[in-house]
């Protein structure tokens, strides 16, 4: 088992008490903490790198025990010993420290600062991996927010870690370098097949990273989405759960294609890891069922010759529209008794004539698709 971890801590007293207690077990190469500010998702994380002690409980990955209360002779592994990388909401960059020296104290992390002239394979190799050569002499406050984030990930990446933890790496970032660090990460982590535990409350990076969720709430999280509670837990996060059999296994390197056949005949596509495949189960003949989220689906009301990268395209027609503020949630049958949900700006759905009985597709990326399986 990847990440055993059960853990309780209480903080603070009288009104300001807050209590920790989470447990759970996972095999995904990908984990992905997922809920509100305050629910105890730092804390967790911070629980699991060593950087907080428990009030009681247990942290293994790989069998390997890094923290045990219930012993006579308890277990503590100090962080600096349980070779994690921790990537930390704000970066926690030194800023008296240039971009070489912050990459080096990666590895030879103590009370020195590494030297001005801070060299050797492992810093080389993440300082041109991601694109930071040309910014090495460089301190913090003149690198913008990109910049910064990828000295971090240097820096906890120098160490080669067991793991990446990565508390919000995107919060601190606007809208349009989100989106594009996200696939910078993504890529990364596929490309090093290295596991990472991800703190988020952005439904988005739940899309781009997980192949299982925790949902946290005041404290507590549900199981992982792919082992037990997948359609209860994505209710509020993923509006459309369609439910099919798998049709057919693409292994590639990292990433497995996973194809559902639907009731109604049509086809759907999903890409996850091979990890996450494995654990589910997911062979030709096993049932499964897709979530995908309302904001992820585009709708086309004429295909005629048109072309489009996503890979998942439903035809079906409308069946209602339901006006909002700004926006409208329109809901297509795509047969089987099956139907997928989109939101649509108010222009869009007088545009496109949408209103019920009129032929429409739903669109959306493999990329945008979780897989689960029925408990």
């Amino acid at each position: 088992m990847r990440w055993d971890v059960a853990v309780r801590k209480v903080m603070g007293a009288g009104e300001h008490r807050f209590e920790l207690d989470v447990a759970f077990r996972s095999d995904a190469t990908r984990l992905v903490l997922f809920g509100p500010s305050g629910a105890g998702k730092t804390l967790t994380l911070k629980a699991i790198a060593g950087l907080v002690r428990p009030d009681a409980g247990h942290v293994r990955m790989n069998g390997e025990t890094l923290l045990d209360t219930t012993t006579a002779t308890a277990t503590d592994v100090p962080a600096r010993r349980r070779g994690f990388g921790y990537l930390f909401q704000e970066y926690a960059l030194f800023p008296h420290l240039d971009v070489r020296r912050n990459v080096a104290f990666g590895r030879d992390a103590g009370w020195r600062n590494p030297r001005r002239d801070a060299s050797g394979g492992a810093v080389d190799r993440w300082l041109d991996a991601l694109g930071l050569r040309p910014l090495a002499a460089r301190y913090p406050d003149e690198l913008s927010g990109g910049q910064r984030q990828r000295v971090a990930i240097a820096r906890a990446l120098v160490a080669e870690p067991s793991a990446l933890l990565l508390d919000e790496p995107f919060a601190a970032l606007d809208a349009p370098l989100r989106s594009k660090l996200r696939a910078d990460l993504s890529a990364l982590q596929a490309e090093l097949a290295l596991p990472i535990i991800l703190i988020t409350h952005d439904p988005t990076d739940v899309d781009a990273f997980a192949d299982e969720v925790l949902a946290f709430d005041a404290g507590h999280a549900a199981s992982p989405i792919a082992r037990d509670s997948g359609r209860d837990l994505m209710k509020t996060s993923a509006r459309n759960q369609l439910v099919g059999t798998v049709s057919a296994v693409t292994i590639g390197v990292v990433n497995d294609e996973i194809e559902l056949a639907l009731p109604g005949g049509q086809r759907i596509v999903a890409v996850i890891t091979r990890d996450s495949a494995a654990s589910l189960g997911l062979v030709v003949g096993a049932e499964a069922f897709a979530l995908v989220k309302a904001s992820s689906v585009v709708v086309v009301a004429d295909m005629g010759s048109a072309r489009l990268s996503a890979r998942n395209q439903l035809a079906g027609s409308v069946t209602s529209v339901t006006p909002g503020a700004v926006n409208s949630e329109v809901v297509i049958d795509v047969g089987g008794g099956l139907s997928i949900a989109a939101i649509v700006a108010q222009d869009g759905v007088r545009s496109l004539g949408l209103a019920p009985g009129a032929p429409a597709t739903a669109i959306f990326k493999a990329s945008s698709v979780i897989v689960g399986v029925p408990r």
